[in-house]
């Protein structure tokens, strides 16, 4: 029997002594050759997904719900206390025992 040869792989050789503008240049000229080659494909494929998955449906302008966010986390569980800086810590447990703020488990 004889020896089986298996061909590797040609990879695309480095140009050497290339500035980095010149790799900036390079990279930008393969995005856009790469671009024009799969505009087609890529338009069909935002069609197609825009078919097939619906927007979300939420009022818009003027007519959108307002929402106003707590000005701070009200409540603390033991993660924030364990996890903060020991002064922060300290005022943290001094609002909680006020009453200004709540504790969870």
């Amino acid at each position: 029997m004889g020896k089986i040869q298996i061909s590797k792989s040609k990879r695309r050789k480095k140009k050497k002594n290339m500035t980095p503008e010149e790799i900036k240049a390079a990279r930008a000229e393969y995005q856009r050759r790469y671009y024009l080659a799969h505009r087609e494909k890529a338009r069909e494929y935002q069609r197609l997904y825009n078919l097939t998955h619906k927007k979300k449906q939420r009022p818009k302008g003027a007519n959108g719900v307002e929402y106003e966010r707590e000005e701070y986390k009200q409540t603390l569980n033991t993660h924030d206390l364990m996890h903060a800086p020991v002064e922060k810590t300290l005022k943290m447990l001094e609002k909680i025992i006020n009453g200004d703020r709540y504790f969870t488990m």
